[in-house]
């Protein structure tokens, strides 16, 4: 069916590069350490404490044995995915700001690289079948693979595991042993799952300090913004977290960002 299909190729160059995720994410975790970051872990955040300005004064924390806990901040930043739009409007349930929450989930595998030496590139087959097919080679001699995007399904409560749904994952992995095929026999699956991605109608992430005067419409703050929000970067979180991260700590410091994100705001009610 797809004999002699040439799909689009983008190898390791000077140029382009490839990030393992994991990999990046223990690393990124241990430089959190090495400056002094503090993680809680196991917990979630449940409430939010204002002063009269509508400045953040201290968050509440719950973690899993149920023990809660108040820490004091004056910054606050929701980096919290696909979850962002629910966390808000609990944290700041009379808030006019307005975030649409979107359904964007997708199956994916990781398989054993049947040719480990080979060179690390992706492999987008996208105009061959129709529709969203990816193959990244990565540097722990693995294959990654993820297919059709849904708009469908329920986004799981916060700290559960997304079940990958079966008729999803059987049709990438017919892809994948179609485009993937090798002479010394099939792939071995290491693992396989679903992920929901941070998306918005706009499909522009939101990058943006929240003016005090729109987390309440019980009082008219007139603080400094305090609640930052970073999210919505659909399926190029990893491409652009560095540059988001580093616009979010300008925003948060009052200098000027590096890029123009007057475009990456919220919208308000009213």
């Amino acid at each position: 069916m797809y004999e002699g299909a040439i799909p689009q190729l983008l190898p390791c160059s000077n140029l382009i590069e490839l990030r393992n995720p994991v990999n990046l994410g223990v690393w990124l975790y241990e430089q959190c350490l090495h400056y002094g970051v503090e993680f809680r872990l196991n917990s979630q955040v449940v409430s939010a404490n204002l002063s009269s300005k509508n400045e953040i004064l201290s968050i509440g924390i719950t973690s899993d044995d149920k023990k809660t806990s108040v820490l004091a901040c004056d910054k606050m930043i929701l980096a919290t995915g696909p979850w962002t739009p629910a966390v808000f409007k609990k944290l700041f349930p009379d808030s006019s700001v307005k975030l649409e929450p979107v359904i964007s989930a997708g199956e994916w595998f990781v398989f054993e690289n049947p040719e480990p030496e080979s060179e690390i590139a992706a492999a987008y087959f996208d105009d061959i079948v129709g529709e969203k097919l990816e193959f990244a080679g990565r540097n722990d001699h693995t294959i990654f693979a993820t297919g059709v995007k849904t708009v469908n399904g329920t986004l799981p409560d916060l700290g559960e595991v997304p079940k990958p749904d079966p008729a999803g994952l059987a049709k990438l992995k017919t892809y994948s042993e179609i485009f993937l095929k090798h002479p010394r026999g099939g792939l071995r699956v290491i693992s396989q799952g679903r992920s929901y991605r941070p998306e918005n109608q706009s499909q522009v992430p939101v990058i943006a300090a929240i003016p005090s005067s729109q987390l309440s419409t019980s009082r008219n703050g007139d603080g400094k913004p305090s609640v930052f929000i970073n999210s919505g970067h659909g399926s190029y979180g990893i491409t652009l977290g560095m540059g988001s991260g580093k616009v979010m700590s300008q925003l948060v410091l009052e200098r000027k960002p590096d890029v123009d994100v007057s475009s990456m705001g919220v919208s308000f009610d009213g």
